[in-house]
């Protein structure tokens, strides 16, 4: 069923959507707006259905808010240089004036021979080497997703437990912050999946279809099948289906079976 053939639960949470896509809201809003999308089928698909406007929205944001700090930082590093030019200049004549005063003191003050004063070179120092990380480029970026695979993890067990609302719960936010997350992809649209919403499952597996490889491409292209089957997108399910079959995929059995029963009832069950 497409988005134009539903309409939203609570139109009030309706109007959340581009703030909330655009990060405009407070902490009670977006989360309030989140239980709203595990209820609502239309703000769902609206929200992907915007996610590539969205993205252009803030990329176009993001550079103008980098032109404006760009030009705040020039502003402040020309009147930080006025500043710093009069401060040297006072500076400059309190010295000029301190030494003619000090030149004169000692001129007048001088013995008729000077005594004489050995030089003493100043003690050479060496200069103190930059901080560098003990860890290595590949343990710093394991520690910057154990986070993700830990959430994933979880998500995974609430899966197998059969808590498919809570997978979706835990999964969301990880696909926003890290787009490129085939894994994440996939439990989310196969959770959507377990809980018969196959219309919701579709972009987050076909994205899992566009970032994985090998089996677990495999793997997501066979539950894009059974979504779109389910969803009445008979074609694309087919495509999808034979694209498997022709693959000699390790789904091939699957999809082979798949497809007849779409053939003869419709859909797959």
């Amino acid at each position: 069923m497409s988005a134009s053939g539903r309409k939203c639960t609570d139109s009030r949470l309706r109007r959340l959507l581009a703030p909330y896509e655009l990060g405009l809201l407070e902490e009670g809003e977006r989360e309030a707006f989140r239980n709203h999308l595990l209820q609502c089928d239309f703000c769902h698909a609206e929200l992907y259905a915007m996610e590539p406007i969205m993205d252009l929205l803030r990329a176009k944001r993001e550079a103008a808010s980098a032109f404006r700090k760009r030009a705040f930082l020039l502003r402040m590093r020309v009147a930080l240089f006025d500043e710093r030019g009069r401060a040297i200049r006072w500076v400059a004549s309190i010295l000029i004036a301190a030494s003619t005063g000090l030149v004169a003191f000692f001129w007048l003050r001088a013995p008729e021979k000077p005594p004489d004063v050995p030089h003493i070179a100043p003690p050479k120092q060496a200069s103190p080497s930059a901080p560098r990380s003990s860890l290595s480029a590949e343990e710093i970026a394991r520690l910057r997703s154990a986070g993700t695979k830990e959430a994933i993890e979880r998500a995974g067990s609430a899966y197998e437990k059969g808590d498919f609302v809570r997978a979706i719960e835990i999964l969301m936010p990880i696909v926003r912050l890290e787009p490129e997350n085939a894994e994440a992809h996939f439990w989310l649209g196969a959770s959507w999946l377990q809980l018969n919403r196959p219309q919701e499952a579709i972009a987050p597996l076909r994205r899992a279809v566009q970032l994985s490889v090998g089996v677990e491409q495999e793997r997501s292209r066979y539950y894009l099948a059974l979504a779109y089957a389910r969803a009445g997108y008979r074609e694309e399910a087919l495509r999808e289906l034979e694209t498997l079959i022709a693959g000699d995929s390790i789904y091939r059995a699957e999809a082979e079976q798949a497809r007849r029963q779409l053939l003869r009832s419709g859909t797959v069950k």
